[in-house]
């Protein structure tokens, strides 16, 4: 029952901070509050921040049975592995302005929008490498670490790799939706998540 408990928490989790980030609710958020939706990133990161910690705090507590036990020799190569998704994830960052990422900038500005300026990608760093370095860094750390895992522990990471690989195709549908044919040419440029290997250009969403 707990463990039922635990999943449900975190399919929510997962949705929730999915849909406070969709087009149509921060318009809807931007229409009810715009002389405070400079402060909705902050507001949002804050928000998963806060409620992800006590769902980690209680997956961690949870005892259960080994999943894919692994050899000392193994575990050797999880750590590997998770230390391999922190870089990729902290590269990713170091693409981006972390004030601007985090909301500060926009938030001290108090401008609800920002100069018009032509989409630009980013195709240095990781992001030259694969459309979605972030996402690749979390879906290795979340697979590494349901490895050797009490049974509770092995379920939270094992969504968590699910919500990101469905994050990494919504984005890129998201994105290329946006910014037209400046993000079709990146998709024939780069591959999406893995380098080398796939190349596939997901289109924009279509409505019916």
């Amino acid at each position: 029952m707990k463990l039922f408990l635990l999943c449900t928490l975190w399919i929510l989790w997962c949705f929730m901070h999915s849909y406070l980030v969709t087009t149509d609710t921060t318009i809807w958020i931007k229409k009810r509050f715009e002389k405070k939706f400079p402060f909705y990133r902050i507001f949002y990161n804050l928000f998963s921040f806060f409620t992800v910690l006590p769902l980690l705090y209680w997956q961690h507590a949870l005892p259960g049975p080994i999943i894919i036990p692994l050899s000392h020799y193994l575990i050797f190569f999880k750590y590997i592995a998770l230390i391999m998704g922190v870089i990729i994830v902290a590269g990713s960052f170091a693409t981006f302005d972390i004030r601007e990422f985090a909301g500060i900038r926009e938030a001290k500005s108090k401008k609800n929008q920002k100069k018009e300026m032509g989409p630009v990608i980013k195709k240095h760093g990781f992001y030259g490498i694969v459309r979605h370095p972030m996402y690749l860094g979390g879906i290795i750390f979340f697979m590494a670490s349901m490895t050797h895992a009490p049974l509770p522990q092995c379920a939270g990471y094992l969504i968590l790799a699910a919500y990101m690989i469905i994050g990494t195709v919504r984005e890129d549908r998201r994105l290329a939706s946006e910014l037209g044919s400046v993000y079709s040419n990146y998709q024939k440029e780069v591959p999406m998540l893995l380098p080398g290997i796939t190349r596939r250009k997901i289109g924009p969403w279509k409505r019916i």
